[in-house]
């Protein structure tokens, strides 16, 4: 994948949750196998809500541990400010990580992960509300960007024109975690309710658009072809 358009405070970001998602790929492929094989009687559904269930759980359970740390007045304030950053970014992996196991669920595998975190990113974009699925586009700010067009071009439709598309989405993200950073650092028990609920709602959300967009009739049922040579941008719907 190559990130020499998109600036380098994004660069630094995708690469590294590329790089992590590489090497969670097989773990990613054993868990479904594992879960699909623990429950036959299961629908794809049904073990999509069992993965967005899991998930809920650990995020929120490191969310509210987050906020645990500023009941201790003063210097627990500080200590809760700086975790957060730590974890937003261990949220945001194990949400980009759902949504690969989701797509995985619904028959469509990761042969070609790096694509597939681009796509994942997207989705995170849709349920955090960056983005905009209308139909068969996608509405980023002032762009509209067919699907089918981006299905068969991630890369290069995800860092045209500065990486506008992956900025507004990990800009939407990082603006919701730090408000839910403030939240956790209220003292008592108040930064941990804000701080598991935050995550609870986010992850419960994001599980709804992935099966959404994975799922019998979604965008990536409709457009099947993630990648497939070289071809121009023509498909990309310009803004109004």
């Amino acid at each position: 994948m190559d990130l020499e358009k998109l600036p380098p405070q994004l660069r630094d970001v995708v690469r590294a949750l590329a790089a992590a998602m590489r090497s969670r790929e097989p773990g990613i492929r054993h868990k479904v196998d594992e879960l699909r094989a623990a429950n036959p009687q299961l629908s794809n559904d049904d073990l999509a809500r069992k993965l967005i269930g899991s998930t809920r759980y650990r995020v929120a359970a490191t969310g509210a541990a987050t906020g645990a740390a500023a009941i201790a007045p003063g210097l627990g304030t500080l200590i809760s400010l700086g975790a957060a950053t730590g974890q937003a970014v261990y949220a945001l992996e194990q949400e980009t990580e759902l949504v690969l196991a989701i797509a995985i669920v619904y028959g469509h595998e990761l042969t070609t992960s790096d694509e597939r975190l681009l796509e994942a990113l997207v989705v995170v974009g849709i349920a955090g509300g960056a983005v905009k699925l209308r139909e068969d586009v996608l509405v980023v700010g002032g762009q509209r960007l067919a699907i089918a067009a981006f299905r068969r071009l991630p890369a290069e439709i995800a860092t045209r024109a500065g990486g506008s598309l992956i900025r507004r989405i990990l800009m939407r993200a990082a603006g919701s975690r730090a408000v839910a950073a403030v939240g956790r650092a209220a003292p008592l028990a108040i930064g941990m309710v804000v701080g598991a609920g935050f995550d609870w709602i986010a992850v419960s959300a994001l599980g709804r658009a992935a099966m959404r967009y994975y799922g019998p009739g979604g965008p990536a049922s409709r457009w099947p072809q993630l990648t497939a040579g070289r071809e121009d941008l023509r498909d990309v719907v310009p803004g109004n």
